[in-house]
């Protein structure tokens, strides 16, 4: 049988089994080329956040079967990374040089649709991944904010000597506004106290009034002629 025959009944079978999920590029030999588009989603009754959906492109050479066809796969780049679907594509490609020489189509897309199954359980693993990761992430921060910093030797006592130094500050601070407050209303003896020249200003101002009095002595030279009674005793 010549690959052209091979190929149209190969073609023939895969309408009858995937009606309504193939869709041709290219119908006409040496250039088939069609796509089966799959989904993930087991009933059509549920839907889930893991659901997505694919298109499997095979394009037949000339030499086909004798030669793996050309595979391609669109749909998965918004769903995962390139290198997964790099590694879909070349485990589709093992699986077609497994069957060399025998129509390989069916093979490849019952392939494929395992694989689904496969990335259905990825992505559902992703997402409980993602969840907790999230929940380990608010969890750490509010631990964080209560815990603090830690302390240890050298942290405390960096902190106990930068508050002594705060606390001396803060001591003659006081002091000095206290001084302040007190300036020019001091009682007599905190001025005694603070300032112990401050004694001897009195007996400076008696020596300086003894020096600066003058005594008329005129005023005594009548004193004999005066008639003193003198005391019995005297």
């Amino acid at each position: 049988m010549s690959h052209a025959d091979e190929q149209t009944q190969e073609v023939e079978a895969l309408e009858a089994i995937y009606s309504d999920e193939l869709e041709w590029i290219s119908r006409d030999y040496p250039t088939i080329c069609f796509q089966v588009n799959l989904n993930s989603q087991n009933d059509e009754n549920e839907e889930s956040s893991s659901d997505f959906s694919l298109s499997l492109q095979l394009s037949f050479p000339a030499d086909y079967p004798s030669v793996i066809p050309g595979i391609e796969i669109e749909g998965l780049e918004e769903v995962f990374p390139q290198e997964r679907i790099d590694k879909i594509i070349s485990d589709l490609r093992a699986v077609a040089e497994e069957n060399l020489e025998m129509p390989m189509a069916f093979t490849i897309i019952s392939a494929l649709q395992e694989q689904i199954g496969q990335l259905v359980d990825e992505m559902k693993t992703e997402k409980e991944r993602a969840i907790e990761m999230k929940k380990w992430k608010e969890d750490e921060a509010q631990r964080k904010k209560f815990e603090g910093t830690r302390v240890n030797v050298e942290s405390f006592l960096a902190w106990k000597d930068k508050f002594d130094t705060e606390m001396r500050a803060l001591r003659e601070k006081a002091v000095a506004a206290e001084q302040a407050a007190l300036a020019g209303k001091l009682t007599g003896r905190q001025q005694f106290l603070r300032d112990a020249t401050l004694s001897l200003s009195d007996i400076a101002l008696i020596q300086e009034a003894e020096d600066n009095v003058q005594i008329d002595e005129s005023l005594f030279e009548d004193m004999d002629e005066l008639d003193i009674e003198e005391s019995d005793e005297d």
